[in-house]
């Protein structure tokens, strides 16, 4: 098979909002059209070239002359986390499924590993292309550009977020500065202001202490570092509301932005616009999202208002491609046309299948909690912690939740504040609670994600 194309190395205009305008507001039939022509390609590759894949082919009864559009991809198996785990452990270190010789191989990482043992994935010299082409069009479309000193507060060892999002900061031309959650509060705020700091990225919840400690460490409120632009993600926050206006009025900036993935899916991205009406899938050249009914594994139309599982097939990776990947993510769709003129779908991650919570036969997702208590602010600082007897997704009512009152809220009614967040929770969610408000700053926090769901008797 001839070798994949290259991503051609695209400098965005500095005027355009668009790192690469000629892909990024491509039709909906082009892209259709790429996407089956890259797709007929990738499922001759993996056939030629992974174990896993042909083998997977083989007792499914296909072959790759049997694809003759993306309809005929649904004959084909999905793909999971648990069979990634498996062809691992069965061929270390990257799997059965690894599709290029070591000799191609220039880049290794891991995923967080937690709900079990990390996979560990390869990345040729085209993989680790797109995955800068990828970044490089979410962070133009936030705002930064060459000569930003843009500080990646991601965990840097062997994270998909770390050297790669690095990498992608140095591509798209402006100043890495590769910080690191490694270097805690204290370091990461004195070398923002010994280096200056233009693009914080990170995830919500360092973020926000970070703004916390700036006054502690530095002697002065982070609004006095001058960050024009907030992104990242890994976990709920910079899109809830309540919590994206606090990290605003707390650093100074209007400019705070939320941007998806999984560290499986890469090149794949979702990510806001500068009008914030959900996060536009802005790969859909590098990586084919359907939807499925998270139950039955139905395929599900991609319109606007409905609800299922997104899955996943790359339609270029050389090393770890994964065809109809199951992310376990519930996504909802927004496909109204936006004010930006992308015309991608976006799409609002809602919570993960294996997150839910089933409460007297309603299913509730964390993030949907979140949502209700960050519409408390300011009175409430939107950090909860859900607290479970046991671990769900059975949950009998009411639901016990920790809420911290908000920063310099020392005199709220807390009994009404209480009242009134059960009150919204069952009005909203149909759920049943019982709602303890905590002081500013009892619930932990740290340089990583916050801990939402908690066990009693557990530590």
């Amino acid at each position: 098979m001839e070798r994949l194309p290259e991503v051609r190395y695209h400098e965005g205009d500095l005027a355009s909002y668009f790192w690469n305008p000629e892909v990024e507001l491509m039709s909906p039939e082009a892209t259709l059209a790429l996407q089956e022509e890259k797709l007929r390609k990738q499922v001759q590759y993996l056939w030629d070239k992974s174990e896993l894949y042909r083998e997977k082919f083989e007792n499914a009864g296909f072959s790759p002359s049997d694809f003759k559009g993306l309809q005929d991809l649904g004959n084909l198996p999905f793909t999971t986390k648990r069979e990634l785990r498996k062809s691992q452990e069965e061929s270390l270190p990257f799997g059965r499924h690894l599709a290029a010789s070591l000799d191609k191989v220039i880049r290794v990482t891991t995923t967080a590993g937690t709900t079990g043992r990390p996979v560990v994935q390869a990345y040729t010299r085209n993989d680790v292309s797109r995955r800068n082409e990828s970044l490089s069009r979410v962070l133009w479309n936030f705002g930064v550009r060459p000569g930003d000193k843009v500080f990646n507060g991601f965990a840097l060892s062997m994270f998909n977020a770390g050297v790669p999002f690095c990498t992608a900061v140095e591509n798209l031309g402006a100043i890495d500065v590769p910080a690191g959650a490694e270097r805690r509060a204290d370091g990461f705020l004195r070398l923002a202001r010994d280096v200056g700091m233009d693009v914080l990225i990170a995830t919500p919840s360092f973020v926000r202490y970070l703004g916390e400690k700036c006054q502690e460490v530095l002697g002065f409120p982070a609004t006095d570092l001058n960050v024009r632009v907030i992104c990242g993600g890994g976990e709920p926050g910079f899109d809830l509301p309540g919590v994206r206006e606090e990290i605003m009025a707390a650093w100074g900036t209007e400019h705070v932005y939320d941007l998806a993935s999984m560290s499986d899916a890469h090149p794949n991205s979702f990510a806001n616009c500068r009008f914030r009406g959900g996060k536009h899938h802005v790969t859909p050249d590098l990586v084919l999202v359907q939807l499925v009914d998270p139950q039955s594994g139905e395929p599900i139309e991609v319109r606007d208002g409905v609800v299922g599982e997104y899955i996943f097939t790359h339609l270029d990776r050389e090393a770890c491609p994964l065809l109809r990947y199951r992310t376990g993510d519930i996504v909802q769709i927004n496909a109204k046309p936006c004010e930006c003129s992308r015309p991608t779908p976006r799409f609002d991650i809602v919570g993960r299948a294996d997150d839910m919570l089933i409460i007297r036969g309603m299913n509730v997702f964390p993030s949907a909690i979140q949502t209700v208590v960050g519409e408390f602010t300011p009175r409430a600082s939107g950090i909860l912690q859900i607290v479970l007897k046991a671990p769900g997704p059975s949950v009998e009512p009411p639901l016990k939740l920790r809420v911290e009152s908000g920063q310099g809220s020392s005199d709220i009614n807390q009994k009404q504040l209480s009242a009134e967040i059960e009150a919204a929770i069952h009005a909203k969610l149909n759920v049943r609670s019982e709602v303890e408000i905590v002081t500013y700053g009892a619930l932990q926090r740290t340089e990583s994600k916050a801990k939402l769901i908690v066990i009693e008797g557990h530590a």
